[in-house]
């Protein structure tokens, strides 16, 4: 059994089965035993990490991944890039401590499904799993405000941003996590100059001279975290 890598439709007469991600393993246990308490769901195994899912996900079934958005050694947004790259198409709930706009929009944008703030109930964590079980999304009311909020005042970066193709937007992700342009190459397959060519071009499309600009607005968008 692996991730699922196809069109999301669990049996409606069998428990949801969920695959937890936090590098905090009393939450996981905490909230493995909440939502199985409950009846309906069945966590089928769960990480600490993001290299830890991956490395794990050929051995698990799981209809919803619950993914927390700060992650050690590679963020919750890295992880769930890494994770459409393999043709992993579970769909993803983010569970973050962070509720602001640009995070929550940033999730989004990288394909979650869900995004649930860690100080929610285990009520709201349900409602999240079943809109997503029922092919929807769902945004915590709390996140869904501070995002309307917010957006004025964040336009200018979000708007900075989209000028980036998918490549450069991941190779600025990697960047602002403070990784060599050699390991980036080995990670992505490609050359160093390949790497620096990228680089001069987020760079000249952005107006920015320093990666220390680049490190910014990555934080901006919610795409690293301090």
């Amino acid at each position: 059994m692996t991730l699922a890598t196809g069109q999301f439709n669990p049996s409606a007469n069998s428990a949801v089965k969920l695959y937890l991600v936090d590098d905090h393993l009393v939450l996981r246990q905490a909230l493995a035993e909440a939502l199985e308490h409950r009846g309906n769901y069945q966590v089928v195994g769960h990480a600490g990490n993001g290299a830890e899912l991956i490395s794990q996900g050929q051995g698990c079934s799981a209809d919803i991944i619950v993914l927390d958005f700060t992650l050690p050694k590679s963020g919750g947004l890295e992880t769930l890039n890494e994770l459409r790259k393999l043709g992993v198409n579970t769909p993803v709930l983010i569970l973050s401590g962070d509720e602001s706009g640009r995070c929550v929009r940033a999730a989004l944008q990288a394909g979650a499904k869900g995004f649930v703030p860690k100080q929610a109930g285990i009520n709201e964590m349900e409602h999240a799993i079943e809109a997503i079980v029922r092919g929807g999304t769902y945004l915590s009311p709390s996140v869904s405000d501070k995002m309307a909020s917010s957006e004025a005042g964040e336009a200018h970066s979000a708007a900075s941003s989209t000028v980036l193709s998918n490549r450069e937007r991941e190779i600025m992700i990697l960047l602002a996590n403070g990784n060599p342009n050699r390991d980036i190459g080995k990670l992505l397959n490609i050359s160093v100059r390949t790497v620096d060519t990228h680089r001069s071009n987020i760079l000249k499309k952005l107006g920015f001279k320093t990666n220390a600009e680049l490190v910014k607005l990555a934080i901006a968008e919610g795409w690293v975290t301090t």
